[in-house]
């Protein structure tokens, strides 16, 4: 190995190490390895306990690992730490079983505690390519230690590890030649750390495929199950509709869950729920009883944790005025404490950019106007984003933002300092300009609300899109959105036309505001008035099958600003043709133009 540390000493009662100056040579090592120095400078979150995947890592380890080996370690710690040879480092490793060398990763957090982060670096680099080395001949016990170990040693970053990359398909090889349960939950826990990854998401995929319903039975446990509902979820794999066994199981624990368990677990199968797109009666109960306790009781569910259970609620698109305000009122309390407890910049895991996005987001697609509830501060809320954005934390995650001012504005809260914010951070307005599929239509109707009601902003979306054309009532729609409701109330107005019970110029499929795709009927009347009617099915109603969802209203508001004639017909609430024929006559012949 390149001479990369010499020894000059030592500190009383530890090792001093000195990094010499770098060169060009330590910069190809650098970037050919695994990490480079700086992702250790700073970081202090490796090693810590209490989090829940640290509780799934240690239920793994002390029940799903085979401990059959007897020994404790045939090698003595003093040859490698607390003073490591760096030089000879890593034919030292070489020489060890490796059985030991996975046991010498444990003993490696200890070093770090008394070395500069350029030495540990180095260390971990070679521990890393020892393994990588390893795997191929390696069994499916010495692979799974090397594992453990490294979860240990390295339980945020294990993923980055070649080793961690190249032993993932190796185990699943080996597993085929020896099934079992132990180690079926094994892989598919490492497996689900392999976040935001395709070839992670397509092993575990076809690794399910071929092996779930058959360890999804009785003898895998409450927690076994949640470690399986939470890979799936890391790896946004949906598989409830491909696997009837496991949808059935995930709802047993959810609706079978003990309220006095930790919340976290629960919070965890709902958002497997959620990605799975699970529309249950039977979970909505269980949310709505849990939540209703834990809030009464003052449990320990936190901000994020009630946001996730609201989140499903909205997704369910609940219409429960008292539920919708106990969350409502729970999630704002949390919000406000935590603010208060570590302040408006605080990183903590508890009130993250995204929680924020997400309890916005249920609110905006419930249509709840946040400012009827007196407790809740929006200026706090506005002020808490702000410093967040300027912290950096939405730096890499503009589409977060992006949500999360989008629906503040659906709950008609028209953040426009948090909008001229969107568009001082350079680096966000690049993210914006990039042409990605997640981000492109919701960035496309923040635009087009801020054009209509912001129109001094236009000099700022510029740089992002050409203003102007953002409301035009009589744009025509596009076919895709002539869904069958909007065909529905075409087909009897122009019967009621051509029969002359309604005096109607022309009819047409139109789309207002641009990018908000919820297409509408434009009537031109004989007199020469334009009537907008919108069409409330199923899809764009909350489960009351009367009130609009968010993005209804916000259509909605914006053309009651315009002042234009409107109208909505509920097709929820309207059975038969005749029944259909009374309220377009309503609508459009009534004495009062009705506003809705």
């Amino acid at each position: 190995m390149l001479r990369l540390i010499r020894f000059v000493g030592r500190a009383s009662g530890t090792a001093a190490l000195k990094w010499t100056s770098p060169s060009p040579t330590f910069c190809l090592v650098a970037r050919l390895g695994t990490f480079q120095p700086r992702e250790f400078q700073y970081e202090t979150s490796d090693g810590e306990s209490g989090t829940l995947m640290h509780r799934f890592s240690r239920h793994v380890s002390l029940t799903k690992r085979d401990f059959t080996d007897k020994t404790k370690y045939g090698f003595r710690v003093s040859n490698f730490y607390p003073l490591p040879d760096v030089n000879n480092y890593g034919e030292q490793i070489r020489e060890l079983a490796t059985v030991d060398l996975a046991k010498l990763i444990t003993f490696t957090t200890d070093f770090r505690s008394k070395t500069d982060f350029r030495s540990y670096t180095e260390i971990v680099n070679t521990l890393d390519d020892e393994c990588v080395r390893r795997v191929p001949n390696a069994t499916m016990y010495e692979l799974l230690e090397m594992l453990h170990c490294f979860m240990y040693l390295l339980p945020n970053k294990i993923a980055q590890l070649k080793s961690y990359q190249v032993a993932m398909p190796k185990l699943i090889e080996l597993f085929g030649g020896a099934e079992n349960e132990r180690d079926f939950l094994s892989i598919v826990f490492f497996l689900g750390l392999w976040k935001r990854n395709q070839t992670g998401a397509v092993l575990m995929k076809e690794f399910l495929q071929q092996y779930l319903d058959r360890y999804v039975s009785a003898d895998l446990s409450h927690m076994d199950f949640v470690i399986l509902a939470n890979a799936t979820y890391k790896t946004s794999l949906r598989i409830a509709d491909e696997s009837e066994t496991f949808k059935s199981r995930l709802i047993e624990e959810i609706v079978g869950f003990d309220n006095e368990d930790d919340p976290a677990l629960l919070v965890t199968l709902i958002k497997c729920a959620r990605m799975n797109r699970l529309s249950s009666g039977e979970i909505i109960k269980k949310v709505r009883s849990f939540t209703e306790s834990n809030l009464t009781n003052n449990k320990q569910l936190d901000f994020r944790g009630l946001s996730h259970l609201f989140a499903y609620i909205a997704d369910n698109r609940v219409s429960d005025d008292a539920l919708i305000g106990h969350f409502v009122q729970g999630c704002w309390t949390r919000f406000e404490q935590e603010v208060r407890t570590n302040g408006f910049e605080t990183r903590s895991q508890s009130c993250r950019p995204k929680d924020i996005a997400t309890f916005v987001w249920s609110c905006a697609t419930l249509g709840v106007p946040l400012e009827s509830f007196a407790e809740v501060n929006l200026n706090m809320l506005e002020k808490a984003i702000r410093l967040k954005v300027e912290a950096g934390e939405y730096r890499y995650t503009s589409d977060v933002l992006v949500d999360t001012i989008l629906s503040l504005w659906i709950c008609n809260r028209k953040s426009i300092g948090l909008f001229r914010l969107l568009f001082k951070d350079r680096a966000l307005v690049q993210n914006l300009r990039k042409e990605r599929a997640k981000l492109e239509s919701r960035k496309d109707l923040l635009l087009s609300c801020a054009e209509i009601d912001l129109p001094e902003a236009w000099d700022m979306m510029k740089s992002v899109r050409k203003p102007g054309d953002a409301f035009a009532l009589e744009r025509h729609a596009p076919e895709f959105l002539m869904r069958p409701a909007l065909k529905k109330v075409v087909e009897r107005l122009s019967l009621l036309k051509e029969q002359k019970q309604i005096p109607i110029a022309s009819i047409d499929i139109n789309l207002p505001v641009k990018h908000l795709n919820i297409a509408g009927v434009l009537v031109k009347m004989s007199t020469g008035v334009l009537w907008n009617l919108d069409v409330l099915d199923e899809k764009h109603c909350l489960s009351d099958l009367v009130s609009p969802v968010g993005l209804m209203k916000l259509k909605t508001r914006i053309l009651a600003d315009k002042g234009i004639d409107r109208g909505m017909v509920n097709l929820c609430k309207i059975d038969t043709q005749e029944d259909l024929n009374v309220e377009l006559k309503r609508i459009l012949l009534g004495p009062e133009k009705q506003k809705t």
